[in-house]
């Protein structure tokens, strides 16, 4: 499973900032729907995400990756 399935299947539709980061990610058609950690945080970056934002990608990204092992 992609981070961006993840997040669709576990937060979109949350009231949340995690639920708000799917939110933007559906929105984004140039969303890495395959990336790397790496390839997601520099995609967020270059989209002048809000501090917010990125600061919500980490501990998502963390439970993603939980939950792959």
């Amino acid at each position: 499973m992609t981070f961006y399935d993840f997040m669709m299947a576990r937060h979109l539709g949350e009231d949340s900032p995690a639920g708000d980061l799917a939110v933007d990610m559906q929105k984004d058609d140039a969303f890495p729907k395959t990336g790397t950690y790496v390839q997601i945080r520099r995609h967020l970056w270059r989209k002048d995400a809000c501090p917010e934002c990125i600061e919500t990608f980490q501990p998502c990204w963390e439970e993603y990756k939980d939950g792959a092992d």
